[in-house]
């Protein structure tokens, strides 16, 4: 198998149960795993993220990567924590297709990871409306000022929190500041 979606499609075909691991291609260091149950996916990791976040990453790495990850199929027994969500792959694929544009348009205007970023005051006080996406961003600047960090500890897709940082950028909610 050559791709990510391929494997998923596979094995959800056979109602697999297990974990599929993401290697890197060039030196087989472990980059994270995806969960099936019985052919749905039941859990993914990369790094910290977990869930649907982590799941559509590692599908957008691999689309772009050119074939830069292997694939290790391994049948197991999964323990109860793994278990984080229960999605079909035709409907992740979906929502993949649905999300990869804007992931890719995203990527252009993300802010350079060393930025610091402040909450401007007067947008607590003020009438600007503000989106449930823009205060979820909102709330980890308030705990974590640099770019990195925020999307490091944002619960949103990385294209979400550009999209609310942008926004909130031109609404004059936040300030931005160098290192």
């Amino acid at each position: 198998m050559n791709n990510l979606i391929d494997v998923l499609k596979e094995q959800a075909s056979f109602g697999f149960t297990g974990k599929i691991n993401l290697l890197s291609k060039e030196n087989g260091q472990f980059l994270g795993v995806i969960y099936q149950q019985e052919g749905l996916i039941v859990g993914a990791q990369i790094r910290e993220l977990k869930g649907k976040k982590a799941l559509l990453k590692m599908i957008f790495d691999d689309v772009e990567s050119n074939e830069n990850f292997k694939f290790i199929v391994e049948p197991e027994v999964l323990p109860a924590e793994v278990l984080t969500m229960r999605i079909a792959f035709e409907e992740i694929k979906l929502e993949a297709q649905k999300h990869f544009q804007e992931y890719l348009s995203a990527k252009k205007l993300r802010p350079a990871a060393h930025l610091k970023l402040v909450i401007d005051p007067e947008v607590i006080v003020s009438k600007e409306d503000i989106t449930p996406q823009e205060f979820d961003v909102l709330a980890v600047i308030s705990e974590w000022c640099n770019v990195s960090d925020i999307y490091k500890y944002s619960k949103l897709m990385d294209f979400e929190v550009t999209h609310a940082l942008v926004s909130l950028r031109k609404k004059r909610a936040i300030k931005v500041f160098q290192n």
